[in-house]
């Protein structure tokens, strides 16, 4: 026997399929005592990724109203679908534990529609962020900006968090009820500064080349170089470095008179001076350093 079907989203897969009917069950309120309306109660089952749900239909005959151009009633139509649509959509191993708990637990109020919490939440994310990061401030306002003044999001980052802010002191002082469409704005600006302060970095790490902005990797670079060079060999410090030379951050000089300062006091000994003349056809002279 062939199952009944109706159109309906599906919260699992997020598309508008197919669902069997596996049960339904109808009632109608009385007209004469309660609102009008009809309530489907039905499991139905997405011909598309076999989720089974609860569907339950409102069908509200008080605000029918005809319409002329199909010569009908029309009856609108109110959908509640269990389990909910689950928001948030990360999941990381990256993610501090306290992070991600209140993260969670921010997506399930957002999903449950308790939009209030979910404000509170989504603010409190920020500031979880903040504590595991070290970021100072007294307040969320402070460490929003040090986030920015510390690297790890940009400036423009920075002005979307603030939103989320307010949207969380709102709801928390005011106990005004944001909206739907504002915390899914506040959903994607969050997810996005979590991407960015730890996946990011997971992902990224020894896959992709990096720049180097601290000394230390500088010389964990230079490491590297130095064991593919024999003994003796003398070079200028942009012909060891070689096509890795476009990671280093900011000026290579003040790179090399801090290497120059470590050779000189015998603390970084894998290399030492050599002379200094041109290489290949260089405008300038160069200080080469011979491989010990």
């Amino acid at each position: 026997m062939t199952k009944a079907k109706i159109k309906n989203r599906c919260t699992n897969c997020s598309q508008y399929n197919w669902h069997e009917i596996e049960g339904k069950h109808s009632e109608e309120t009385d007209p004469m005592h309660d609102y009008h309306c009809g309530i489907d109660h039905l499991i139905v089952k997405c011909c598309g990724c076999e989720r089974v749900s609860f569907l339950k239909r409102v069908h509200d005959y008080e605000i029918s109203y005809f319409d002329h151009e199909n010569d009908d009633w029309i009856t609108p139509v109110s959908d509640d679908i269990y389990p909910k649509e689950i928001k948030g959509s990360l999941q990381s191993k990256s993610f501090p534990q306290v992070v991600k708990s209140v993260y969670q637990e921010s997506c399930q109020a957002y999903r449950d529609e308790s939009f209030t919490l979910a404000g509170i939440g989504f603010r409190a994310t920020i500031e979880a962020v903040c504590n595991d990061q070290s970021i100072q401030g007294k307040e969320l306002s402070t460490r929003i900006n040090n986030l920015a003044s510390k690297g790890l999001i940009s400036k423009r980052d920075s002005a979307r968090l603030h939103s989320i802010r307010f949207l969380g002191n709102d709801a928390a002082h005011d106990i005004k009820i944001p909206s739907k469409s504002a915390l899914e704005a506040a959903l994607i600006i969050l997810e996005h500064l979590l991407t960015t302060v730890y996946i990011l970095e997971l992902e990224s790490k020894g896959k992709l080349e990096e720049v180097i902005e601290d000394f230390d990797l500088f010389v964990g670079l230079l490491d590297e170089k130095l064991e593919n060079l024999n003994p003796g060999t003398e070079l200028p410090l942009p012909v060891i470095l070689g096509k890795d030379l476009r990671r280093i951050s900011g000026s290579i000089k003040k790179i090399e008179d801090k290497l120059n300062a470590l050779i000189g006091q015998k603390k970084y000994t894998k290399i030492n001076f050599g002379k200094t003349s041109k290489y290949q056809g260089s405008k300038e002279e160069l200080l080469h350093y011979i491989v010990q």
